[in-house]
């Protein structure tokens, strides 16, 4: 009777569920996250962990966990998740069951060399998450790129190559190209099989940072990825803590070779007695078809089930530890967080806007410099902040309003068209907590061509004020359209649905009349940078030279300010560069008008190039993207 094949069950399984996160996120059912069981994000995560203090980008407990289990696995056990779990593999083994492959063979030398690759793919990979906790390997990773659609995150090119290494190198060409040669993951399973010299590599690196010696990590990563390379290289083995090994008996073999044409990674199983070959998986498709029983078998167990069984009580033993844990994606403390005696902490949710660790250590800097606070704990895959304050200093709504992010939005680009008057509505808007939500709001409120714009204030909740044409809007309309269910907005020639959900805090009052000039000026977001020791200067000794700008609120032209500011820098008496909005949109240079004069300014700001200092020392020219007229 023929065994169950239990490896493609559990792959067929993993395939099926990919695709349902595919399809839901197409119809925009809700927001998948395609690394949300990632166990590769999640083992270079505790790298960065231990190494920053930070996990990587918005990686979860549940990725955390389930890389600790799947680690735990390749050591006391192998490479079980390559064998059954590997979305890439995967496809991989079952698109080698096409008929029509040229399955070319790799001379031994040649494959020796190639397998270095993977090692200097994961050196690059690892060393550089670790040291940034950003995911470096989604620039490349062919499952990131196929899923999402080479989107955020990802390098065209390079994800293109891997993709192309996947789908027409490793199936149709060399059979597993990507498994053998490059794929990261397989060069990290190789190198904790390799257990024997690792953990002696890993304590001997722990050892000497306790002791204080200052030794970079990038060390500890080159060390595992040399060692594992030339163990596999030299050897073609490891130097395994398993026990478990596939084993022929020879006493009971025939040497058919039915076991080494079944197995997926071409090892020529009947040749060896106790299988040491690097690329085996366990994944058990030898002991499965072998037709004379107990002849192949894993250590002493005869049976196919043993193998997947142990690694899905590894998945979901990691799955059910990560419900007891909350680990913060950044963890800050600060100032007298030691030595204070009342210290109180507030939580947010639903913080949309931090949902990285990018984001996370943003909000980090800009509270960091708040009096009075001294910790966060940031949990990036929920949305959701720990802040920690001195209770004897400030208060919870202190440490509210530090968090708070003002927003300013016009609806309209009034090129051709300028309200004389408008009206502005007042109204606390629930559910409205961040700058992702004040996105929301404003495609709502763009629905009626009569509202103009809003700005926000803080308070709880959230107080909006909504500027409309005199006359033409209703508080009974905009009530209407910030608690509507969902809207709709085009993007790329893409209708996208958005569900949204927020409640106005009571009635929407009319509280003031304004003018164009004043809507425009209490709307405007000026770009205020300073530079050349402007603190110095008293207003008095400053002149201001004013320009038209018409894009000063484009952000685009606005995240180049800063360039353009470098660029000026350079005259000696040029100190400030602000926008702002008098009857229109303007761009000011203060000077000292005893250092320079508006000739050698004009001049420099029509250079066709433009000189740009970095922080950390280094310049670059690049074209001039402004264009000012005198």
């Amino acid at each position: 009777m023929r065994k169950l094949n239990y490896k493609a069950v559990l792959q067929i399984a993993v395939l099926l569920f990919i695709v349902s996160f595919v399809i839901i996120n197409a119809l925009k059912l809700k927001d998948v996250d395609f690394e949300a069981y990632c166990p590769f994000g999640g083992i270079l995560s505790i790298g960065s962990k231990l190494n920053l203090g930070t996990l990587s980008c918005s990686i979860s407990e549940v990725q955390l966990f389930i890389g600790a289990a799947i680690l735990v696995g390749i050591i006391l056990i192998g490479k079980l998740f390559c064998g059954y779990l590997c979305p890439i593999g995967a496809l991989i083994d079952l698109g080698s069951k096409i008929k029509y492959r040229v399955d070319v063979k790799v001379g031994h030398w040649l494959d020796r060399l190639l397998r270095v690759g993977k090692y200097a793919l994961l050196f690059f990979t690892a060393y550089f998450t670790v040291t940034s906790s950003e995911l470096w390997c989604r620039k490349y990773d062919p499952y990131f790129a196929l899923v999402t659609g080479f989107g955020p995150d990802t390098i065209f090119l390079w994800s293109f190559l891997a993709v192309i290494c996947v789908i027409i190198v490793s199936i149709f060409l060399v059979n597993f190209f990507w498994c053998k040669y490059l794929c990261p993951m397989g060069a990290l399973s190789n190198i904790f099989q390799n257990s024997i010299i690792t953990i002696p590599l890993i304590a001997i690196y722990i050892i000497l940072r306790v002791a204080g010696v200052n030794i970079s990590v990038l060390w500890l990563i080159l060390a595992l990825c040399v060692t594992g390379a030339l163990t596999e290289i030299l050897r073609f083995k490891f130097y395994s803590l398993s026990p478990f090994k596939v084993v022929v008996d020879k006493n009971v073999c025939t040497e058919c070779a039915v076991c080494s044409r079944s197995c997926p990674q071409g090892i020529n199983v009947v040749e060896y007695t106790k299988v040491t070959h690097p690329d085996c998986t366990l994944c058990l498709e030898c002991l499965r078809n072998c037709p004379v029983e107990d002849t192949v078998k894993v250590s002493r167990f005869s049976n196919t089930y043993l193998m997947p069984a142990v690694l899905v009580i590894l998945v979901v033993g990691g799955l059910v530890t990560s419900s007891f844990y909350k680990i913060p994606t950044v963890s800050k403390k600060w100032g007298n967080y030691e030595t204070a005696e009342n210290i109180k902490k507030v939580t947010l949710t639903d913080l949309r806007s931090v949902k990285c660790y990018g984001s996370a250590m943003s909000l980090y800097r800009k509270i960091k410099r708040k009096n009075g606070i001294v910790g966060v704990d940031a949990y990036a895959s929920e949305h959701e902040v720990v802040i920690y304050y001195d209770g004897d200093k400030v208060d919870e709504e202190y440490v509210k309003k530090a968090v708070f992010t003002p927003g300013k939005y016009k609806l309209k680009k009034f090129d051709d068209y300028k309200p004389e008057k408008l009206e502005v509505f007042e109204v606390g808007i629930r559910g409205a907590d961040d700058l992702y939500d004040y996105v929301d709001v404003y495609r709502l409120l763009k629905e009626n061509p009569y509202v103009c714009g809003f700005e926000t204030h803080f308070g709880e909740p959230v107080k909006f004020l909504i500027y409309c044409e005199l006359g033409k809007v209703s508080p009974e309309e905009i009530k209407e359209l910030v608690e509507k269910d969902y809207y709709i907005y085009e993007r790329e020639g893409e209708r996208k649905k958005v569900k949204v959900n927020f409640e106005c805090d009571g009635e929407v009052s009319r509280v003031d009349t304004v003018d164009y000039v004043t809507f425009r000026k209490r709307l405007f977001v000026e770009t205020d940078i300073k530079f050349n020791n402007f603190e110095t200067y008293s207003p008095e000794s400053l002149d201001t030279l004013e320009i038209s700008f018409p894009d000063a609120e484009n952000i685009f032209i606005r995240r180049k300010l800063k360039y353009l500011a470098s660029h000026i820098s350079e005259l000696d008496g040029v100190v400030r560069l602000r926008t702002a909005f008098s009857d229109s949109s303007v761009l000011q240079i203060f000077y000292d008008p005893s250092q320079v004069n508006i000739d050698a300014i004009f001049e420099k700001l029509g250079d066709d190039s433009i000189n740009v200092l970095y922080s950390n020392g280094t310049k670059k020219r690049m074209p001039n993207p402004f264009n000012f007229k005198r």
